[in-house]
């Protein structure tokens, strides 16, 4: 379900950047802007990025097979990774363009049709953002979470344009490269972030302590289950893996035990739906 929810997303927000790039493109060979026609350029890597990701999550979305038995999940915390290296890399674009436009001094001022059309991309995106952040939040998806700050970037981006040809306009041409080395700051900061939440998935790295307290609590509030020894766990994409070694009653038969593993099983899937593989260990307890 998360999976599917989540490539919906991402094909309504493809299809909102073949609507910008269209724009884009019909207004900047009507006003004879080349500032529009390089933005629907852009528009077009947003597109491809998205399908990018749009392929991602049908290969991490496909079930276990004979060369990989525990799924593909971590195909998703990979491309987290390189939707972040993508975030650092605009914000080094950014900052490097910032520091151009600090040396050279008074910005060109656009025309009124790419102001038009740089607020109408400023509200689409932020729609955009808002859009998939609310289904990352559902899903828990870290790579979509990362798709929705790169649409929230590309609006940041335009308001600090719109910022600067104010400020153009007021006498500060030098206030567009100080907004934007702002920005450009938050766009690294935010890459690194999504580099190191990848990494750490790849490398196997347990989910917060807060999580792993709760699912203790759970397991312990399952009928039959005397103690929890152990839990170990790791983030897989938008999946939790989890390996649990419960104590119960030494006198109970094999299938009793089963069944007492079966229960937590069911009770983990159905209260934290990010549980997408959980292995119970049962050790025997003698009664003192």
């Amino acid at each position: 379900m998360s999976k599917s929810l989540a490539q919906r997303v991402v094909s309504w927000t493809i299809l909102g950047n073949v609507v910008l790039a269209l724009i884009k493109i019909v207004a900047g060979i009507s006003a004879d802007s080349s500032a529009l026609v390089a933005e629907a350029v852009h528009s077009v890597g947003d597109i491809i990025v998205s399908l990018a990701v749009l392929f991602t999550f049908r290969l991490a979305g496909k079930a276990a097979d004979e060369r990989h038995h525990f799924g593909h999940e971590k195909i998703e915390s990979f491309c987290t990774c390189l939707m972040g290296l993508l975030l650092v890399y605009i914000g080094y674009e950014f900052t490097m363009s910032a520091l151009a436009g600090l040396k050279a001094g008074s910005p060109e001022t656009p025309g009124l049709a790419a102001l038009y059309v740089t607020v109408a991309c400023i509200f689409i995106k932020e729609g955009m953002y808002r859009y998939t952040i609310s289904a990352a939040c559902k899903t828990g998806s870290r790579l979509l979470y990362a798709d929705a700050w790169h649409h929230r970037v590309d609006m940041l981006i335009l308001t600090g344009v719109l910022i600067g040809v104010a400020g153009a306009r007021m006498g500060y041409p030098v206030l567009e490269s100080i907004v934007a080395l702002a920005i450009s700051v938050l766009i690294i900061r935010l890459g690194i972030g999504f580099c190191r939440h990848g990494l750490g998935d790849l490398v196997d790295t347990a989910p917060n302590e807060a999580e792993i307290a709760r699912i203790r609590t759970l397991i312990a509030a399952q009928e039959g289950v005397l103690r929890v020894d152990c839990i170990r766990a790791r983030q897989a994409g938008s999946a939790i893996c989890l390996e649990i070694h419960i104590g119960v009653a030494a006198e109970l038969c094999v299938s009793e035990g089963h069944d007492v593993g079966k229960a937590v099983k069911n009770a983990l899937i159905s209260s934290f739906p990010a549980v997408g593989h959980v292995l119970i260990h049962i050790n025997p307890v003698k009664e003192r």
